[in-house]
């Protein structure tokens, strides 16, 4: 099967750690109030999380590729291939791309974080070096990818809250720890205009819930939009689980643009073992 590859950007939601408990049944939103187990419902529903007649969270892990541009202050970087590979359950994330200025040499730059450890590779899995400072920072990029929202707001329980007022939807929660001194305000939005590339088998004319922008704030502070949901996964290993594929993440004076070329959303082998030289 072709493999691509994709910076840190921002994609598990009912299992270990980050379950969301009574997810057998849509919960019932009141008549006044928006109600969060609802709302976290919808948008797995929408994106393709839930299988099963228990409806139960399906995404474990996945792999995204994509390529666009990244820009440092007045740099800009074409970016020809970034992968990113996620395990919710650990949780970690490895973010694996290349970078190269105009009439200069690709970089490649390798990142990582498992648990409560960050660091850099040369090679996947392979010359790691210590990157403490990125921990929080490459968490909070985890738990915004659209499934990581869904997840980490389920884990919040009855931190997380819902506010909706001139036709704007916000859904805010605290991240787990050690980066649970970081706030998620994540804007969603009910637009059939969202959802771009169903599945060739999939119901017509289906109206999604899908998050849109991601932002934090806290100890990390960063703006994420999402749009152009669809199934990305090779023709012939198709899944129903949406992704956004045009992401555009900023953080201070960085600022990355990436198009989604593949995924693979069959809960892909992803591991990110910490080395004992970064225990």
């Amino acid at each position: 099967m072709r493999k691509g590859a994709l910076l840190l950007l921002g994609v598990a939601l009912f299992g270990a750690a980050t379950a969301l408990p009574h997810a057998q049944q849509r919960p019932a939103a009141p008549a006044n109030s928006p109600d969060v187990k609802a709302l976290v419902f919808e948008l797995a529903n929408s994106m393709g999380m839930l299988r099963s007649l228990q409806q139960q969270d399906s995404v474990l892990t996945l792999e995204q590729w994509a390529k666009g541009t990244l820009t440092i202050g007045q740099q800009r970087f074409e970016v020809p291939d970034y992968r990113l590979s996620v395990n919710y359950s650990v949780p970690g994330l490895r973010v694996d791309y290349r970078r190269q200025a105009a009439g200069g040499q690709p970089q490649r730059q390798i990142e990582v974080v498992a648990g409560a450890a960050a660091w850099n590779e040369t090679e996947r899995g392979r010359n790691a070096t210590p990157a403490r400072d990125r921990l929080k920072e490459r968490l909070a990029y985890l738990w915004t990818t659209p499934m990581g929202v869904v997840k980490a707001a389920a884990a919040a329980g009855p931190r997380a809250t819902v506010k909706a007022a001139g036709g704007t939807t916000v859904l805010s929660f605290p991240l787990p720890a050690p980066a649970d001194d970081v706030t998620v305000n994540a804007t969603v939005r009910k637009d059939p205009g969202l959802l771009v590339a169903p599945h060739e088998a999939a119901l017509k004319n289906l109206v999604g819930t899908y998050i849109v922008r991601v932002e934090t704030v806290g100890a990390v502070a960063t703006d994420t939009t999402y749009a152009d949901y669809g199934e990305w996964n090779w023709q012939d290993y198709r899944a129903d689980i949406m992704l956004p594929r045009r992401i555009v993440r900023r953080q201070g004076d960085t600022t990355l643009e990436l198009t989604t070329t593949n995924t693979n959303t069959y809960n892909p082998y992803v591991v990110m073992p910490v080395p004992e030289s970064i225990r």
